[in-house]
């Protein structure tokens, strides 16, 4: 007999994923909301330019572990606090097979985030997907915006102040 069910998550939201795809996930809304295609398109957008900045920040912390030469001293002979303060500083930015590295470090907390917004954008996906097969108007409407969604100003240079289509959105 084959096994129909979906694959087991694994994330930090994996049980609310799993719900959304046996369709058992609910949640309680005041009359009030109105749930609108276009805030699943934004964030899901949204979610995967978070996942591209995040990816940027790892990759300067993983290229500042491995700065092979910090100039403060470490080739002096003698000079050990220069040594320590740059095995330190490696460290921090991400593990670099040195004995004080620990998981609290730039990189690997980036993981996290990363995972958490993999995580959120999975699960609004999911759950737009339902609301798709249930509605058809929902459907296409999700569809049209997905097919001319702009770029997310996450990976723009905005100024403060600025005002940017689908974020901080009244009705």
């Amino acid at each position: 007999m084959a096994n129909d069910s979906k694959p087991t998550q694994t994330g930090p939201l994996a049980n609310l994923i799993t719900e959304a795809q046996n369709g058992t996930l609910s949640v309680n809304f005041s009359p009030d909301v109105v749930v609108n295609a276009d805030e699943f398109v934004y964030i899901e957008r949204d979610c995967k330019a978070f996942k591209q900045e995040i990816t940027t920040l790892q990759n300067i912390a993983k290229s500042i572990a491995e700065i092979p030469n910090w100039g403060l001293g470490e080739s002096t002979e003698g000079l050990f606090s220069a040594k320590t303060l740059i095995s330190r500083f490696r460290s921090k930015a991400m593990k670099a097979h040195l004995s004080t590295d620990t998981d609290d470090n730039i990189w690997d907390i980036l993981d996290q985030h990363y995972k958490i917004i993999d995580d959120l954008e999975t699960l609004h996906h999911t759950i737009a997907q339902q609301y798709c097969e249930q509605d058809a108007k929902f459907a296409a409407e999700y569809k049209r915006l997905q097919s001319n969604i702009e770029q997310s100003p996450i990976l723009t240079d905005l100024k403060p102040g600025t005002k940017v289509s689908g974020i901080g959105k009244s009705s």
